[in-house]
């Protein structure tokens, strides 16, 4: 296989391929949402919002979430690259970088974007774990841009990759999805780092047991 045939296949074929698989699986589930109002609320308060979710969770909230003028962080590796490329397609702007690489100036940029009127997701525990970890660079992001942070979690039936450090959850199609927000967490000047971390984690442990239950899925 030829250069320009690799290249079509990671930059087209692919990342449309796995677009469309996305979208099919996600519209076949039953998805209920709780506490949703809490987003619209901080919307409607003209809030910049920072989404917090563990990377387990995070095929369930691409599709749900595309309309919501969303800044996303992937990785700088060639998963990162094609990764970037489906979430485009989603309408997501990507800003490459990681804990470990580029991290700081990937989250000058963020802090960019949040200023220029964009939202932020971020898979706090990621790009490699550990898993269920809250990583500081969301609390500096929130810190310095003034942002809410709005933990979210989801669940379904699914099938779960084991091997991988996160246990990476695929939902059964036509299963129920419950997605479930927390309360708003603010961050000031004078707050320590290290107790909002304890208080990110303790939401999302919450909200992911809640949604476990509510969806009928207990993870092993």
């Amino acid at each position: 296989m030829n250069l320009l045939n690799i290249r079509f296949m990671r930059e087209v074929l692919l990342p449309n391929l796995a677009y469309l698989i996305i979208k099919i699986l996600s519209s076949s589930l039953n998805i209920k949402y709780i506490n949703r109002e809490k987003v619209e609320e901080s919307i409607k308060a003209g809030d910049k919002i920072i989404f917090a979710f563990w990377h387990q969770r995070q095929f369930f909230l691409v599709n749900p979430h595309s309309g919501f003028r969303l800044a996303l962080m992937t990785s700088l590796s060639k998963d990162g690259e094609l990764q970037t490329a489906i979430l485009s397609k989603f309408g997501y702007r990507c800003i490459r970088g990681s804990s470990s690489k580029g991290g700081v100036s990937a989250l000058k940029a963020m802090v960019r974007i949040v200023r220029e009127g964009y939202n932020v997701a971020l898979a706090v525990d990621g790009p490699k774990g550990p898993i269920y970890e809250v990583k500081d660079g969301i609390l500096f992001l929130a810190k310095m841009t003034k942002a809410v942070i709005i933990p979210v979690s989801a669940s379904s039936k699914s099938f779960v990759f084991k091997k991988a450090w996160d246990r990476y959850m695929l939902p059964i199609p036509f299963s129920k999805a419950v997605i479930i927000y927390g309360e708003p967490i603010t961050i000031s000047e004078k707050d320590e780092i290290s107790v909002k971390r304890e208080e990110v984690k303790r939401s999302l442990d919450y909200l992911t047991l809640t949604a476990d239950k509510e969806a009928g899925f207990m993870l092993k």
